[in-house]
């Protein structure tokens, strides 16, 4: 596994080797289909608005999806990719939070709280 940030010289030397890019950097298509080898699974994590020419936003991530799309066997799109997946843990997390909770204040009380919810 190789990490690059900020100070990574040629990043694209590094993600065209990678069987599997993972990109969130906060930079509009930053990563373009000349920076992939073909067949890698491309999860971009980036959201960032952009205006166009005529003045109108919209939301796109870090990699260039119309040119990567065509070299990766696998991409995520902007929006609507990753956001559910983030939502899912969040909810698998505070479940087991909140179970978590339970058996603390059960054992620590000697109390039973009704989980029929």
């Amino acid at each position: 596994m190789t990490v690059c940030h900020h100070m990574t010289k040629d990043v694209a030397d590094h993600s065209r080797r990678a069987d599997a890019v993972f990109v969130a950097v906060g930079k509009p298509n930053l990563i373009t289909a000349g920076m992939l080898k073909s067949g890698t699974t491309l999860i971009d994590i980036g959201i960032n608005r952009i205006t166009d020419d005529q003045g109108k936003s919209k939301i796109v991530g870090d990699s260039d999806f119309e040119s990567c799309s065509e070299i990766a066997g696998w991409i995520t799109p902007v929006p609507g990719g990753v956001g559910p997946v983030t939502v899912s843990y969040l909810m698998r997390n505070s479940v087991s939070a909140a179970r978590k909770l339970k058996s603390h204040y059960e054992a620590q009380f000697n109390y039973t709280i009704d989980s029929t919810y």
